[in-house]
């Protein structure tokens, strides 16, 4: 990709467009016409340079001068040197530190290489910084990027190359691309989506939506060079991921959007696997929407349709779904039914272990959860201790949710202390997850404590601590 050298100036200084313009006294729009090689008119020309105290020359402003940025050789005229070919546009002050290594002789391809990278790295983290002004963290900023890059890593410098052009890839391109780089490729990509999921549990659903986003961006750009066994399950893995954060945001629309999307690209790929997860996950939809009968017909659909699959993961697959069908079914206060399905999924758990997609540990977060719709409290709050017990401290998301019922069984329990501490440790983890699901439970769980305590000072005492924190509205 050829970076315009006045973009490249302005990132080194860490100035957006705007602040450029403001700090040059010259419109954004001449700004953003210039980095992209449109014409600008000669007084703008001289504000920039006047800022950056560099030439019209060095900061890309005169077309026919560009064409002269090359890195010069030792001993030679020729500009077709295989290590510098395709940096034209190298920042001037590169550009110079190349041209004394190449008359001196020293470690000039390496050299080059380490300043090119070192160039690139400043440009792009300038860029990535802009994540910091929407509440970002070094460490989610690390974290989105892994999961990007692990799909990136695969694809052949040719397709990267288009791809940092925001062009298409159209299908002749594939004359270019080999068969081992094509499966490189999927496989790379299939990675990305499954590192994807694992992360879900420990990111915020903005980070894992905005991931998401991205990994689809790179299949998408990509589409004509993945086999299409692998491209409707990227498609259906990805759309089933974003519906997922959507649902934590309590964007339910757009989870539904992302989860018809996925169902579509599943069907096409004649993909049992993710079919079934979809429905799965329509049916949580249904749930939140209290449509309980619904979420259970999705959920039959689901046995139905990985009835004959084999394997470790349509194991745990089927124990996900049985324990989802007791969930609702609590809700419709079927006691036989609900301990009927939690102790099925239980005999399939038995010989798995923890696994990210469902094990043990969640089954007694939704066996708590259960008892405490089904008001058996005391077998709530035991479940849900033991769950909570045995969860990794990374998985934020999922200790929120045992935490929110946890307290909850306390407080309808009348045990107010217990209740309270329970509670304490929701609020610093609603911080970090950022989730309008989340934060609309514990308003509910506010709720419970206010009714089953409506005299207790320390139970309106932690309410108002909680500003400006979720908390419930007192009248």
């Amino acid at each position: 990709m050829s970076t315009h050298l006045l973009r490249t100036a302005r990132c080194l200084r860490n100035l957006t467009i705007k602040q450029l313009a403001d700090e040059a006294r010259i419109g954004s729009s001449t700004v953003w016409r210039a980095e992209h090689s449109y014409p600008i008119n000669a007084e703008s020309r001289r504000r920039l340079c006047q800022y950056f105290g560099m030439t019209a020359r060095e900061l890309g402003l005169v077309e026919e001068e560009q064409t002269t940025l090359h890195v010069e050789q030792a001993g030679s005229g020729s500009a077709t040197n295989p290590h510098t070919a395709g940096i034209q546009r190298t920042p001037m002050v590169l550009q110079k530190g190349f041209q004394q290594e190449h008359r001196s002789g020293t470690r000039e391809p390496e050299i080059a290489q380490e300043q090119r990278a070192g160039a690139w790295l400043a440009l792009n983290a300038t860029e990535l910084s802009t994540l910091f002004e929407a509440g970002w963290t070094i460490d989610e900023v690390l974290n989105s990027l892994r999961v990007i890059l692990r799909g990136a890593q695969g694809m052949p410098p040719s397709v990267r190359q288009k791809i940092m052009q925001i062009k298409d890839i159209i299908p002749s391109s594939d004359k270019h691309i080999s068969m081992e780089e094509r499966v490189h490729l999927c496989d790379t990509l299939r990675q990305s989506v499954s590192e994807g999921w694992q992360r879900f549990h420990t990111m915020r659903p903005t980070e894992v939506l905005v991931s998401a986003q991205a990994q689809l961006y790179l299949v998408q750009q990509t589409h004509e060079l993945i086999f299409p066994e692998v491209r409707y399950s990227l498609y259906a893995g990805l759309y089933n991921l974003i519906g997922a954060a959507a649902y934590l945001q309590g964007s339910y629309a757009a989870a539904q959007q992302a989860y018809t999307k996925a169902h579509i690209a599943a069907l096409e790929g004649a993909d049992i696997w993710n079919m079934a997860q979809n429905l799965n996950w329509q049916a949580i939809i249904a749930n939140v929407r209290g449509q309980y009968e619904s979420a259970i017909a999705h959920i039959e659909a689901a046995l139905r349709l990985i009835a004959s699959q084999e394997g470790e993961a349509y194991v745990r697959l089927r124990a996900h779904l049985f324990t989802d069908w007791a969930y609702n079914a609590s809700f419709l206060q079927d006691a036989h039914q609900t301990e009927e399905k939690l102790d099925a999924s239980a005999k399939f758990l038995e010989k798995l272990g923890p696994h990210e997609e469902f094990d043990a540990t969640q089954w007694q977060q939704m066996a708590g959860s259960s008892m405490l719709n089904l008001k058996h409290y005391s077998r709530a709050v035991n479940h849900l201790e033991t769950a909570l017990e045995q969860q990794p401290e990374p998985w934020i998301i999922r200790r929120a949710r045992t935490l929110m019922p946890l307290a909850e069984a306390y407080a309808r329990k009348r045990e107010l202390d217990a209740s309270l501490v329970t509670a304490r440790h929701i609020v610093p983890l609603l911080e970090e997850i950022d989730s309008s699901m989340l934060n609309q439970r514990f308003v509910e769980y506010q709720q419970v404590l206010v009714k089953a305590f409506p005299h207790e000072q320390r139970a309106h005492a932690f309410i108002q601590s909680a500003r400006p924190r979720p908390m419930l509205t007192e009248n």
